[in-house]
């Protein structure tokens, strides 16, 4: 398994991000901005590391949707801080729907 420190990590890798799959967050995990600036994303390796880790962690956003919100936001917004990625991911995750 990978783990990605924080919305800053996860910035850093999304265009490397497999086609297929999902984030994994600690049970815990709250969709609010402070929590997410500084929350800790698993990616599975595998198949069966990916089965382990449905009963340990909470799912998040998939691998293609992650990318599409921040692609999406980027396009309208080329100049977009982290912060504002992170409010267009929250508001994607609370609307179903992208901020532009």
């Amino acid at each position: 398994m990978k783990m990605i420190r924080g919305f800053e990590g996860l910035l850093q890798v999304y265009k490397n991000l497999p086609a297929v799959g999902g984030f994994y967050v600690d049970k815990f995990f709250l969709n609010n901005k402070s929590f997410m600036t500084f929350a800790n994303y698993y990616i599975p390796e595998s198949e069966e590391e990916d089965e382990d880790m449905e009963e340990i962690y909470k799912t998040w956003l998939e691998y293609p949707v992650f990318k599409a919100i921040v692609d999406n936001k980027t396009e309208y917004s080329p100049a977009s801080s982290s912060s504002e990625l992170l409010e267009a991911v929250l508001y994607y995750i609370e609307n179903d729907d992208f901020l532009d």
